[in-house]
């Protein structure tokens, strides 16, 4: 067949267009760009941080980049990623996704988490409640020898990092600190914690003791008139604010007056201490409790002291103000929460009811160590017994009348101060003076002590190991009852706590299930103690405290060959955090344990590799009050007493 010209023009005109319609498909296949450089994942607080971008272009374009996904100040210049980790961004997850584009509009993505290592920053102020109002006094430079972190790795073994401290007062930080959590000590306590921010402080319920830098024999005459007449020995107690020491004396019945003296040696200035309390108590027998109550009374606010010398003190005792309480206590609970708490049963021999105010401090409660801790007694029991001031062998101190936790102590040391309260219970109006400044805080505390023979390994008699099970709450007239209750079903690296056995590395797991308890605990202290002997005699001395919101924890290294018993300590606080602020406090508190069987670590168990002095790390958590470092003693001798008194005891601090 003849083609025209025009068919032949029309047919060409198609096959340009189909084939211009093909060459566009073919420059439509986008190439994809293959990243050739490995994420930088290490970084460090305030250092900055680079990572360079690499990628090739499979058909030999030039790749670009794009920061797509990043914490906030990164930048991307060039192929640069740069970013300077804040504290805020430290010690956690940082999210980068970088893009990188080829000529031909192919793209491909890479994600990277940064989880720079931080700076831990340790807040030590104490808050001294003082007659003028709170004083914040920070810790001393040299605390930063009381303070170590602790960080477990992630090939099993344990890197130790020093404090230091700042240029502010009170302000301490342990550097380059990983993400997660990390055992941190701090003056004889460790807590397992991942924040970047703890407060070490804690509250004392008195002044800050001033000191001279030297040391003066100061003595203190006491003319006391207004007393009531009893017929049973009566007590009259003088305390100071700030707490100098305690003098408490013991008068023969029917006394109206009392006069004596106490002094001590020591570096006190007393010409700055004008506030002072004189306290007489009276037996008030209430069911199976005999209960000392504070009667006639004095505050002084205008002392005029001078150190190295002898001052006399001529005051009549007014009557006390008046008020009551409806007492209730929840026995029934209290015998429960002492079943199953040991490798063998528990015996409850006493109990200890008290109520306190607490010197100048309002909204919160005091918790500071000994011997700063509150001491104005408005109900306790029998001053001149043990349990009142103390445990036989240590000094006797008035702060055990606020219902401290002396488990852990041997139990043959205890002297039953009242029966123990096993049955539910209403005792009654219970009457007692309280003439103080209704703003104080007031803590009304029950605690019930028991002791648990233990077995021990090569020994013929059993070792006696105290519980103590306590709680304070604001007075009310509501019945008193456990507020922490013991943890449930515990275990050693997944086997029985109460059986005695032999562990195969020393790094023990201990776990347990939270008590169904109200209100809920704020966390647990693991409290450990290692077998030692005297005259043949096994003891359990305290190696730690170690202290975790959570239920489980892997315990910094113990010894290999030593025997030991483990305590788990429930703890309730109302405003307390085991992992930022675990010594600040309010109502209402309590706190339960139980103890192991003895547990001995082989001497050849397995050990982590220590990246630092071990020893060091054991020296920071041996004091058993995780406060204890913070004040020094005031003075170096106890009171010496005399005049017409027929007992007294005293407590020189």
């Amino acid at each position: 067949m003849k083609v025209t010209p025009w068919f032949a023009m029309m047919l060409a005109a198609f096959a340009f267009l189909t084939a211009c319609s093909s060459g566009n498909n073919s420059s439509s296949s986008k190439s994809t760009p293959i990243f050739t450089s490995t994420p930088v994942t290490e970084a460090t607080q305030g250092v900055a941080y680079t990572y360079q971008l690499a990628a090739t272009d499979p058909a030999g374009g030039t790749v670009t980049f794009a920061l797509t996904t990043a914490p906030s100040g990164a930048t991307l210049t060039g192929n640069t990623v740069n970013w300077t980790p804040t504290a805020a961004e430290s010690r956690v997850s940082n999210n980068f996704t970088a893009t990188a584009n080829t000529p031909s509009g192919g793209s491909a993505q890479q994600s990277w988490t940064v989880t720079p290592g931080g700076t831990i920053t340790v807040n030590w102020v104490t808050t001294y409640w003082s007659p003028s109002g709170p004083v914040q006094v920070p810790a001393p430079a040299a605390s930063a020898l009381n303070m170590e972190a602790l960080v477990p790795e992630a090939d099993g073994s344990i890197t130790l990092l020093k404090a230091s401290a700042t240029s502010t007062p009170g302000v301490f930080t342990l550097s380059n600190v990983p993400g997660g959590n990390y055992w941190l000590a701090i003056a004889g306590n460790a807590f397992w914690t991942n924040t970047s921010m703890f407060d070490a402080g804690t509250d004392i319920a008195n002044g800050q003791v001033p000191l001279t830098s030297t040391s003066s024999n100061t003595t203190i005459d006491l003319n006391i008139s207004g007393m009531a007449p009893e017929t049973t020995e009566e007590w009259m107690e003088f305390i100071t604010d700030p707490a100098t020491g305690l003098a408490l004396f013991g008068v023969p019945a029917g006394s109206t007056s009392v006069a004596g003296g106490f002094g001590g040696t020591g570096p006190i200035d007393w010409s700055q201490i004008n506030t002072a309390f004189l306290m007489q108590y009276e037996l008030e027998p209430l069911g199976a409790l005999n209960n000392y109550v504070l009667g006639p009374e004095l505050s002084l606010s205008d002392l005029s002291l001078t150190s190295g010398a002898t001052n006399t003190i001529t005051e009549t005792l007014n009557p006390a103000t008046q008020t009551s309480l409806q007492l209730n206590v929840s026995g029934s609970q209290w015998a429960s929460a002492f079943n199953n708490v040991g490798p063998s049963s528990a015996t409850v021999q006493d109990s200890i009811v008290t109520l306190i105010a607490e010197p100048n401090v309002t909204g919160i409660n005091a918790s500071g160590p000994a011997p700063f801790l509150p001491g104005l007694v408005l109900v306790g029991p029998t001053p001149g017994d043990t349990g009142f001031l103390g445990i036989l062998g240590q000094p006797p101190n008035w702060q055990a009348s606020t219902c401290l936790d002396y488990t852990g102590q041997p139990g043959t040391t205890v002297t039953a101060i009242e029966p123990p309260i096993l049955t539910d219970q209403d005792f009654g109006t219970l009457q007692y003076g309280d003439p103080f400044d209704p703003t104080w805080t007031r803590a009304l505390a029950l605690c019930q002590q028991a002791t648990v023979p233990i077995s021990v390994p090569n020994s013929s008699s059993p070792y006696s190991f105290m519980l103590v099970d306590g709680m304070s709450v604001a007075p009310s007239s509501s019945s008193l009852l456990p507020l922490a209750l013991p943890v449930q079903n515990p275990t050693i690296n997944g086997t029985s706590f109460f059986m005695e056995q032999t562990i195969s590395n020393t790094t023990p797991t201990l776990s347990w299930s939270a008590p169904t308890s109200t209100p809920s605990p704020y966390g647990y202290t693991v409290r450990v103690y290692v077998e030692t002997t005297l005259a043949g005699t096994p003891l359990f001395d305290s190696v730690g405290n170690f202290s975790s919101s959570a239920t489980s924890v892997a315990l910094p290294p113990l010894q290999g060959g030593n025997t030991y018993l483990f305590a788990i300590t429930t703890e309730v606080d109302g405003a307390a955090n085991m992992q930022t602020s675990p010594f600040r406090s309010a109502l209402p508190t309590g706190f339960a344990s139980i103890v192991s069987a003895p547990i001995t670590i082989a001497p050849a168990a397995s050990a982590p590799q220590i990246r630092g002095d071990i020893q060091e790390w054991r020296r920071l958590v041996k004091p058993s009050d995780p406060r204890s470092g913070i004040n020094a003693k005031a003075s170096s001798s106890c009171f010496v007493l005399s005049g017409a008194l027929s007992r007294a005891v005293c407590d020189g601090r």
